[in-house]
């Protein structure tokens, strides 16, 4: 076989996993210049295009071969659009109307609801001589179907345009945007949502002269149902305790809620709190009627798996605009008179007044001993491990830190961490934490233990400063540390907040050698077009999801959706939570690749890391 048809071949192969329009013109050219090469007598020549037509037939029929097995569907057109040759591929075609299709206009054939762009699209093809991509959506048999279609150039005018089936894909995104923005348990708005509804209400009773009302519930006692019942019963509490929040926010009297979308009045910020947005209200007697009838309708008794239960809620509340005049300031309040309404007595609700300032007395006293603390060496670190899920081996740990009061005892990091966040004392701990954690994996690979990965917690604040780089840089230097050792874990608030400032940032730490993390996904943004932007290694997936996956189909599903993202965009997942060897099953056969939780080991101190790594 002649030299063109090898070259020919290597074409094939190198540009037909993508389609590029070269491959199969380069086929075209390879054929031409055949005849070029033949300058001999009328005999050898004959034998010479002979040989040349037996390749050309061979060559065809291998390519023919290669396109029965793409699953997209490809039209050849010419320049008129009419369809000189078609391969159906694998996939449904439900915007094909018709089964004649060489010979045919393309707009003859196909659903005249895309036939305009299908149109638009070939026009800017000729036009400007490139390839172009656009989505369509068809509705067939009640049910939605979603197409890519991408057309290229060829010579003369002619087209190649292939379509593929992206249903699957589309719907598994859709799921993990949804997600993003609503309570896996109960179904209803997160934080992230009801905070960017709160905003926009704001806005719109600002230009209007209105008033609004934030509610901040937490259930009484919760916690003591949770612990003694399970965590199945409190879970189907919450869910019902939630239908009975929709249910009594529902514009049945005077108050006028956001008809648009009324499901985003009420929200779960996570355990067992609760939120209520009450818009365009007339005055604080229509607050009331609504905070007693949340409180008669949560009080009602409810049977769960035969058991007979009753639970109270506590509501504070913040009016727009006395009490706040933005998000964070009116979530603030109305949680301050949420406490006072259990030191009440619990089972109802309290309006913020100016007066409530013992929660903010204990914040201000909690703050004057976190700044002791660092001077005082009460911080300290422990390191949770993160195990290879098929060699059962530890390839790294979390930093976390601790903080014991000399007279509290020891302090939980959802109480301090926010308050050092707030006052801006997360800079100078998050940079002893970085130092210690580094000092430390230093020293395990200076005690001849194989070298592990060290993951530590950045906060927003500490990827804005613009010496990030060059303090990591330095501390790498100084305890020795290696940066391929090193992992940095970000939440996906933390980059979306100001996203061209953490991009250019996480790529100057990147550079460095560092690895990057998107800690607790799935609860957060969760945008697919950041993933695609930033340079992230791991995603962490959030122990919300990890708990249901054996009991709820959805964060089944949704993890599934997950691993395979991940691993389609070369990044490697650790699943956060793992606390049963159901859940480490599911994710072996999941090919999820790294776990992290109470299965294996809680946080540590140092010295038992010492003795893991020594049977590692």
């Amino acid at each position: 076989m002649s030299d063109y048809s090898h070259i020919l071949k290597k074409q094939i192969a190198d540009h037909l996993h993508s389609f590029d329009a070269e491959a199969i013109q380069g086929f075209i050219n390879a054929v031409n210049e055949s005849y070029k090469k033949f300058d001999m007598d009328q005999r050898t020549l004959e034998h010479s295009l002979t040989m040349s037509a037996r390749e050309l037939v061979q060559a065809n029929e291998e390519i023919s071969a290669v396109f029965q097995a793409i699953p997209d569907q490809l039209f050849h057109l010419d320049k008129e659009a009419r369809i000189i040759s078609y391969q159906s591929g694998h996939c449904e075609h439900y915007y094909i109307r018709s089964e004649r299709l060489i010979n045919q206009l393309l707009y003859e054939v196909i659903d005249p609801e895309v036939v305009d762009k299908f149109s638009i699209c070939i026009k800017q093809v000729l036009h400007r001589g490139m390839a172009e991509n656009f989505e369509f959506v068809i509705v067939h048999d009640r049910k939605i179907y979603y197409y890519e279609a991408r057309l290229m150039p060829l010579k003369d005018g002619q087209i190649l345009a292939l379509v593929r089936d992206i249903t699957e894909r589309k719907l598994a995104s859709d799921q993990i945007a949804y997600l993003a923005y609503h309570d896996s348990l109960t179904g209803l708005p997160n934080n992230r949502l009801f905070k960017d509804r709160l905003g926009q209400a704001i806005s719109h009773a600002k230009r209007n002269k209105k008033i609004l009302a934030v509610m901040f519930l937490d259930l009484d006692r919760f916690k003591l149902i949770n612990d003694t019942m399970g965590h199945g019963i409190g879970d189907q509490l919450l869910q019902v305790t939630s239908d009975r929040l929709t249910e009594s926010v529902r514009d049945t009297d005077s108050v006028a809620f956001n008809r648009i979308a009324m499901s985003s009045s009420v929200a779960r910020l996570g355990g067992d709190e609760f939120t209520v947005l009450l818009e365009d209200i007339d005055d604080i007697v229509a607050v009331n009627r609504v905070a007693k009838r949340i409180i008669d309708n949560v009080s009602r008794p409810l049977f769960l798996n035969n058991h007979e239960l009753y639970i109270s809620t506590s509501i504070g509340i913040a009016v727009y605009p006395n009490d706040g005049e933005d998000v964070d300031a009116l979530l603030r309040n109305a949680d301050s008179a949420m406490y006072y309404a259990k030191d009440e007595g619990r089972n109802n609700f309290q309006f913020f007044t100016g007066s409530m300032n013992k929660t903010s007395m204990e914040q201000l006293v909690l703050e004057n001993s976190l700044r002791k603390a660092l001077q005082n060496n009460e911080l300290f670190l422990h390191y949770q491990p993160q195990i290879d899920i098929k060699s059962q081996k530890i390839t790294g740990v979390e930093a976390l830190i601790r903080w014991k009061h000399p007279e509290k005892g020891f302090i939980s990091p959802a109480v301090f961490i926010p308050v050092a966040e707030d006052t801006g004392l997360i800079m100078e701990i998050g940079e002893w934490v970085i130092t210690e954690a580094c000092k430390q994996g230093a020293k395990w690979v200076k005690a001849g233990y194989k070298p592990i990965k060290m993951s530590v917690n950045l906060s927003a604040k500490q990827l804005k400063a613009d010496h990030l780089c060059e303090f990591i840089s330095n501390i790498l230097t100084n305890t020795g540390m290696q940066a391929e050792y090193l992992g940095v874990e970000l939440t996906e608030t933390a980059i979306i907040m100001e996203p061209e400032m953490a991009l250019a940032r996480l790529k100057e730490v990147k550079a460095l050698g560092v690895e990057l993390s998107m800690d607790d996904f799935g609860t957060g943004y969760s945008s697919l077009s950041y993933l695609k932007r930033f340079p992230i290694d791991v995603l962490k997936i959030d122990q919300s999801f990890i708990r249901d996956i054996k009991v709820d189909q959805e964060s089944a599903l949704l993890v599934k959706a997950i691993i395979a993202m991940a691993h389609g965009m070369g990044m490697e997942v650790v699943a956060e939570g793992v606390e049963q060897q159901e859940q480490l099953e599911f994710l072996r056969v999941n090919n999820c690749d790294t776990m992290q939780g109470y299965f294996f080991s809680r946080p540590v101190a140092a010295n038992e890391i010492d003795v893991m790594l020594e049977k590692n």
